[in-house]
Formats: C-alpha cells, sequence, structure tokens
C-alpha cells in the first residue's frame, strides 16, 4: 500500500516537473507534502538538550540542520550518550508524554536528547502526507546526523540510539537506513514505541522498522492491530497487556512512567 502511494505521488511529481511547475514542498490544504525538499529549509528542526556539566543546569538548542556544532569539546563528546527521539503523527516538542521521555533521560546528566522535530509534516489531519512524509523526515535526521559526525570530533552517527514513536519509529528506519548507506553501519540501537500501522503494512522491509535497522532494535507494542503494527519488528517485542489495550494509562502518574522508562530504556 505504502508503495503504491508512492508510485502515483511520483507520477504525479514528474507531471509537475514536465510542466515547470514542481514544487518540492506542496501544499494540499492543511496538510504539507515534502519530497526530496532541502533539509535546510527549516521544516524539520533539530533541538538539543543536555545538563550543562559545570553546574547542573538544564539546556536546551535549536541546531543548524546541515552542519550542526555541539557545545562540547571532543573529551565529553565521547563521554556522552546521545539519543535521538522522534514524535509521531500529530507529535511536536510540548507533547506530554514526549517531555516525559526526555525528562527521564536527562535525569542522566551524561546523557543527550537531541528530538527531531518533523511537526510541520506530521500534523492533523493528515496520515497519508505524513506517512509519506516519514521518509523525508528520515533522510533528514540522517543529513543531520552526518553534519553533526562532520563537525564534531569524537561524534559517531552509528552509535546514536533513536527512539520512534508511531510514525517516529518509521522515521527512524529510514534515517538508520541513510546512515548505513553513508557509513557502512546502522545505529547501534533502535526504540520503537507502538510503530504505526497504516500504510506500513507491507511485506518490503525498508518501507517499515523491522529487526535489520539496527544492530538491536527493540520495539513496544501498546495498540496492536488497531493504529500500531501487530507483528514482530525488533529482536525483541514486548506486548503490553497483549500489545492492544492500555486500560490505566489515563491514570497513570509521570513519576511512574519515568520510573518504568528508566527501567528498560536507559
Amino acid at each position: 500500500m505504502f508503495e503504491r502511494s508512492f508510485g502515483k505521488l511520483f507520477l504525479f511529481i514528474a507531471f509537475f516537473k514536465i510542466h515547470g511547475s514542481f514544487e518540492r514542498e506542496i501544499e494540499l490544504g492543511p496538510c504539507y507534502l515534502s519530497i526530496l525538499s532541502p533539509c535546510a529549509n527549516n521544516s524539520i528542526q533539530f533541538h538539543l538538550y543536555y545538563i550543562n556539566s559545570s553546574d547542573n543546569s538544564p539546556q536546551h538548542d535549536i541546531l543548524d540542520n546541515i552542519a550542526p556544532i555541539l557545545p562540547f569539546d571532543k573529551n565529553e563528546i565521547s563521554s556522552r550518550k546521545f539519543k535521538l527521539v522522534v514524535h509521531g503523527y500529530g507529535g511536536h516538542t510540548d507533547v506530554s508524554g514526549f517531555k516525559l521521555i526526555r525528562d527521564a533521560y536527562l535525569k542522566h546528566n551524561d546523557t543527550v536528547v537531541m528530538v527531531v522535530d518533523w511537526s510541520r509534516l506530521a500534523k492533523l489531519p493528515c496520515y497519508p502526507s505524513a506517512a509519506i512524509n516519514t521518509k523525508q523526515a528520515g533522510e533528514c535526521a540522517a543529513q543531520f546526523l552526518m553534519g553533526m559526525q562532520e563537525n564534531n570530533d569524537g561524534f559517531k552517527a552509528t552509535n546514536v540510539h533513536a527512539i520512534g514513536f508511531s510514525l517516529g519509529a518509521h522515521v527512524a528506519s529510514f534515517a538508520s537506513n541513510a546512515i548505513e548507506k553513508a557509513f557502512g553501519s546502522k545505529f547501534h540501537r533502535i526504540s520503537g514505541l507502538d510503530p504505526a500501522l497504516p500504510f506500513f503494512a507491507t511485506a518490503r522491509q525498508h518501507w517499515k522498522l523491522d529487526s535489520t535497522d539496527g544492530d538491536f532494535v527493540d520495539v513496544i507494542h501498546t495498540n496492536a492491530g488497531v493504529y500500531g503494527k501487530l507483528e514482530s519488528c525488533g529482536h525483541v517485542d514486548f506486548y503490553m497487556n497483549n500489545g492492544q489495550f492500555q486500560p490505566s494509562c489515563a491514570k497513570a502518574k509521570s513519576n511512574e512512567f519515568i520510573q518504568f522508562f528508566e527501567m528498560f530504556h536507559v
């Protein structure tokens, strides 16, 4: 289904190329379709969160998409753990669950959280375009990490642990595959949080998150067969409450979530 959507889309793009009015980012009502767009156009932003080693204060920066510069020297870069966190459909950097994940990681002073903000390309109610935009978001995330490796001694893109929720899990897959094309190695770890099902019910591994996308891929299924994938996607798959419905989520306290996340994901 996803491949057929791409085929129709590229026919559409070819038509506009022939007639001389092709635009790389296409506006469709409230939706945006981004195909081969320059990653420097700020449709995607990269946020950096970390704890300052000198005074233990939390810090937040927005980095350049192409040539990001980290606020650390080589020794500090080598001693830090880097997490790449990717939101899903309708998400953004201020979603409460996203903040909980970020804050759980930042309780460890040696951890740096890089957040991929592709909210403009994943906005409601634009699921079909958001699903197609996962490839663009993933490849731009890879380009960002390549630029980070080129401009920061001690940083290795392949050492990143990527965490993606819903469509963000597939963004992580595309990013890792692009990293492999550049460096010959994929992310050392990807954690998929309920990888999205619609448009990703395909047998082709390179269109979805699967166990070949990283040295280690772990997946948590929480809405399997509805909005999330039912099939096993990683080296290890966890099916919470059989992977389908989570009746206690609305009642869960934030500190309980953080404790759970620290146990399994730090």
